[in-house]
């Protein structure tokens, strides 16, 4: 599913056509992938929270980086201490809420008329935990935002932009694989 070894030389590109890291989001991974993450893990992680990460995500993990360069200000490091303060928004159990099928097929913008989930009225679900079930946040855009990965529900395998912390809406994107390439590459792939 991936070439690592191609990722690698058009990081290692970008990197050269950016030695100074002026690029906003390369002050922070610095072009710079993390490590692969051995097989043994990934699936340790699945099986104590009940998931199994999208194929394109899981084989990035093991086979090319365990984080670092990507959209925005690149991948969160898997199972780091960042990685799990990302996830703020589920609160302190986020890992066991990934097999909760994530809620959202199309744009999602909270609203006061309407609910999200059964144990909340409308204007409750304040950055409420139902809101974000199923999803992992991988990357930062910034100013509150971010990508999110469905791990788990229909629109399992997307990555959604959630600019809801700016007053916005979550909205859908490609799937991981199509995401991150977009990003390396610089040209749109067409997905629906």
């Amino acid at each position: 599913m991936w070439d690592a070894d191609e990722v690698r030389e058009r990081l290692r590109v970008k990197a050269e056509a950016d030695a100074g890291c002026r690029d906003l989001s390369a002050r922070r991974h610095r072009w710079a992938l993390a490590p692969p993450v051995q097989e043994a893990v990934v699936a340790g992680f699945e099986q104590r929270h009940g998931v199994e990460f999208p194929a394109s995500y899981r084989s990035f993990l093991t086979t090319v980086s365990g984080g670092g360069a990507g959209p925005a200000y690149g991948l969160y490091e898997f199972d780091s201490k960042a990685w799990a303060d990302a996830q703020g928004d589920l609160g302190a159990d986020w890992a066991d809420l990934l097999r909760v099928p994530f809620p959202h097929t199309g744009p999602f913008r909270p609203s006061p008329e309407r609910s999200v989930c059964a144990e909340h009225a409308p204007g409750e679900e304040d950055f409420s935990p139902c809101w974000f079930t199923g999803s992992l946040v991988v990357a930062e855009i910034g100013c509150g935002s971010f990508h999110r990965l469905v791990v788990s529900g229909p629109g399992r395998g997307r990555v959604w932009t959630d600019d809801i912390g700016c007053g916005h809406s979550l909205i859908p994107g490609p799937d991981f694989r199509d995401w991150y390439l977009e990003w390396l590459t610089g040209t749109r792939l067409t997905w629906p």
